[in-house]
C-alpha cells in the first residue's frame, strides 16, 4: 500500500501544486494554490507542502505560526479533484498534525483552521480528526476549530 507523505513546495514542484484543483462545487471552500504560494512570501513560520501519494502530488497544505496568537494555523488544505473521497483528506490531515507535533515548541498547545460553515464535509472530518468549533469565533464568515495537543 502506497503511503501519502508531504514534500515542501520547491522551484521543481510549484506548477504541479498550482494546477491542482477541487471539485467545481468546493471552488468557493478554498483559496487557489497560487494564492496561497503567493501568500507564502508574506507569510514567516509558515510551511507550503505537496501532498504526494508516492510520486504524485495529489493536494496541498499551507501551516504555520500565526502572527496574532503565536499558535499553529493550518491555513490551506485541498486534495485534488481526482483523488478525493478515498480517505486521503483525513490522512494528509493526520501528517500535518504529526508534523507540527514533532517542530511545535513546548508553548504551542493548539492548531486552529478554518472553514465555510455550508462545507459539511470539512466540518465531519475535522471534528473526526479531533478539532472543536470555537463558539461565536468567526472570521471572514468561516468557522473556526481548534485542536488541543
Amino acid at each position: 500500500m502506497i503511503m501519502l507523505h508531504l514534500e515542501t513546495i520547491t522551484k521543481d514542484n510549484w506548477v504541479k501544486a498550482i494546477s491542482l484543483r477541487v471539485r467545481e462545487d468546493q471552488v468557493n471552500f478554498v483559496a487557489s494554490n497560487a494564492v496561497s504560494l503567493a501568500q507564502l512570501n508574506f507569510l514567516e513560520n509558515f510551511h507550503a507542502k505537496g501532498i504526494y501519494l508516492g510520486e504524485e502530488m495529489i493536494g496541498f497544505t499551507l501551516y504555520g505560526i500565526d502572527e496574532d496568537d503565536h499558535e499553529y494555523w493550518m491555513y490551506r488544505m485541498m486534495i485534488d479533484q481526482k483523488h478525493q473521497g478515498k480517505g486521503y483528506g483525513k490522512e494528509a490531515i493526520q501528517l500535518v498534525m504529526d508534523d507540527i507535533k514533532a517542530i511545535k515548541e513546548e508553548r504551542h498547545q493548539t492548531i486552529t483552521l478554518s472553514y465555510e460553515p455550508e462545507n459539511e464535509h470539512a466540518k465531519n472530518i475535522y471534528e473526526k480528526m479531533g478539532f472543536k468549533e470555537v463558539e461565536g469565533f468567526v472570521i471572514s464568515g468561516e468557522q473556526v476549530a481548534r485542536y488541543t495537543f
